[in-house]
């Protein structure tokens, strides 16, 4: 009863950001190097997703490995900045430029997330990444604390993306 009770959550979430973000489907970058996404990154925006759901402060850590694929380390504190951590580990599988397959490691239950990067500073200091069908989207900044304008330029890549401004939350970093 339980396990059906967590699919049926996750559907319904999966169907709410959909029509909340009221997406189609994202366009990804045509040329795209991989290594760009590597790094100490500090979400600081991003829509509603089931796995990040009460989450803050997250960190996310992207490595490369010996083989093709990178790792994913996410770090979120549930409830608030300072609340107890979820690590939230995966891999990522470039399928084409810009767009990869994530495989979670020890929460199977979320299934495999395809996440394209929508834009990319060309500094790399600031990346916005989601997914063909809304289920997630992401400001990263290689800073904890960014101006204003930093944080709405990412904003404006994601609803510019389709992801619909109203759902988008700015993610508070610990001080």
């Amino acid at each position: 009863m339980r396990a059906k009770r967590k699919v049926l959550i996750w559907l319904a979430c999966v169907v709410t950001s959909t029509v909340l973000a009221g997406f189609s489907f994202a366009e990804m970058m045509p040329v795209y190097q991989k290594t760009r996404l590597v790094g100490d990154w500090f979400q600081i925006a991003r829509s509603p997703s089931l796995f990040e759901h009460n989450c803050h402060a997250v960190k996310v850590k992207i490595s490369t490995r010996e083989d093709s694929r990178m790792t994913i380390k996410m770090i979120c504190h549930k409830g608030s900045v300072s609340g107890p951590v979820l690590a939230i580990d995966g891999i990522l599988v470039e399928h084409e430029p810009s767009v990869f397959g994530m495989r979670f490691v020890r929460h199977r239950q979320f299934g495999d997330v395809t996440l394209i990067v929508l834009w990319q500073a060309e500094d790399d200091s600031l990346a916005v990444l989601g997914s063909p069908i809304g289920q997630v989207g992401w400001v990263l900044s290689k800073s904890a604390k960014t101006d204003p304008e930093t944080l709405a330029l990412g904003i404006k890549k994601l609803v510019d993306a389709g992801y619909s401004e109203s759902v988008i939350r700015i993610v508070k970093q610990a001080p």
